[in-house]
């Protein structure tokens, strides 16, 4: 917590009990004081000492991990000139250090403007490149026989770097996390501590398509994505979480050809649907949209049931007239979905498409280029590598997550000239991701990378290629210098 964000917490305590709030002298500095025993006295039964009882997540050096939010950062910032490119007009950036000590100095300029936090941490499986903190904590080398020291040791790194983190978020920003099932379950319970349960967005499943060979029990093929708002109702309010559908310009644009080469519609419906048998890519959703209309519009059609159990008013089961028979239609068993002004709407503006006579039920009407985005599903199914990338590129760099998954989910979460904060920069694919989209759909999107300049080992086969990288470019033969 920055000391600007503490100052703010203590007066809306005063607001709300004055008496405990004074003030007193430290260091030739008159700073605002809580009076413990008296808020105590003034909150009677509802005040505990010690620990609440209750649902919670501990460890052995909670309190010295959250000690560190508060305690003063080692250094300062300072620019590197000649370092970066464009320097003079860039609005992105790249910090070299620590990052506990890197986000409390980013306290003073950027609480408040980050869009989306975007992590890719240690996921503590005794094979990180992770490193001690000053203060105490993960230590280096071969998995720990003491599982909960090693459990605690990763969760005091986790825990102020993610309050400091908060405190970075926009009103609207998210944070979007990686992890795999080593800490997934205390992850989960870190994060809704911070965050409050309330701003919990979901956890999403990367189904990466590979079982790991080397399980004693399960062999897991997926890695977990957790996303938590700052403020779930202001940004939903201003932003749904929805994503592009994947392959809609595709159809869309086999839509154009089909009827742009076919002399009647009737055939360009043939030539259409037959594209679309071709695809085995396109999900299930995608492929309902089959149809065209008379106006060459794809669409598709969906049932205008009621879909709960419990039955509506008796409004809800008007029937619908057939347009030519002028014949009541079947009514759902449950009834409509909408009210009869909602289906006299969806009438009127050609939304509800007729079967051929007064024996079909009547369905609705989607059309695709009005449904381009859908709701972000649970399962990510995505099973490439850009190990071949970075071949080609001459860059040697261990498990680097793919710039196209990074990209999309950057992509449901930003846009304009959102700031994409990394802090565990690693190969750099945020910066790659935020690049791609910005010039596949001209935002103006700015990334901030933090990497520490952890020493590259020239003695261990793993990081060989890597140092040697950076000896022939020039740069520092450290993570730092390899991701930049």
């Amino acid at each position: 917590m920055s000391a600007a964000d503490l100052a703010d917490r203590i007066e809306r305590l005063r607001a709300l009990f004055p008496q405990a709030v004074g003030e007193r002298l430290v260091e030739g500095r008159t700073l605002a004081s809580v009076d413990l025993a008296q808020l105590r006295r003034l909150l009677g039964p509802h005040a505990a000492d010690g620990e609440a009882d209750g649902f919670g997540l501990h460890w052995p050096q909670r309190a010295a991990a959250a000690a560190q939010i508060a305690s003063p950062p080692a250094g300062r910032l300072q620019r590197c000139p000649g370092a970066g490119l464009d320097e003079a007009t860039t609005r992105n950036g790249f910090i070299e250090g620590d990052n506990l000590d890197v986000l409390k100095l980013l306290q003073t300029g950027y609480a408040g403007r980050v869009k989306l936090a975007y992590l890719d941490p240690p996921y503590n499986t005794g094979r990180d490149f992770i490193y001690a903190d000053r203060h105490g904590g993960v230590r280096r080398g071969a998995p720990d026989a003491d599982r909960t020291r090693r459990h605690g040791d990763w969760l005091s790194r986790m825990y102020p770097r993610l309050a400091l983190i908060r405190t970075l978020l926009a009103d609207d920003g998210l944070l979007a996390i990686h992890i795999d099932e080593h800490e997934q379950p205390a992850l989960t319970l870190l994060l809704r501590e911070l965050f409050g349960e309330a701003n919990e967005l979901g956890i999403a499943v990367w189904d990466k398509r590979n079982p790991k060979g080397d399980a004693r029990g399960i062999a897991y093929q997926h890695e977990s994505l957790l996303l938590y708002a700052r403020d779930a109702a202001t940004l939903l309010a201003r932003q749904p979480l929805r994503r592009p559908k994947r392959h809609a310009q595709q159809m869309l644009a086999a839509a154009r050809t089909a009827l742009a080469a076919s002399p009647t519609l009737e055939e360009a419906r043939s030539r259409y649907r037959a594209w679309l048998k071709s695809q085995p890519q396109l999900s299930g959703g995608e492929a309902m949209y089959w149809r065209l209309s008379a106006d060459g519009r794809v669409y598709r059609l969906v049932s205008m049931a009621w879909p709960n159990k419990q039955a509506p008013s008796a409004e809800y089961f008007e029937p619908l007239i057939h347009p030519q028979t002028g014949r009541p239609c079947p009514v759902p068993v449950r009834g409509w979905r909408n009210p009869p002004e909602t289906m006299r709407r969806l009438l009127d503006t050609g939304r509800i498409e007729f079967g051929p006579d007064e024996s079909v039920q009547p369905q609705r009407i989607y059309y695709l280029d009005e449904n381009l985005y859908e709701n972000v599903p649970s399962i990510l199914p995505y099973g490439g590598s850009d190990d071949a990338l970075l071949r080609t590129l001459g860059i040697p760099f261990d498990q680097p997550k793919p710039v196209d998954f990074v990209a999309a989910v950057i992509g449901w979460c930003t846009g304009g000239d959102d700031l994409v904060l990394d802090c565990w920069a690693g190969s750099g694919t945020t910066a790659h991701a935020v690049m791609k989209l910005n010039a596949g759909d001209g935002g103006r999107r700015r990334f901030l990378l933090v990497q520490r300049p952890e020493p590259l080992d020239p003695r261990k086969p793993g990081q060989r290629a890597a140092f040697a990288f950076c000896e022939q470019h020039g740069l520092a033969p450290d993570l730092a210098g390899l991701c930049r």
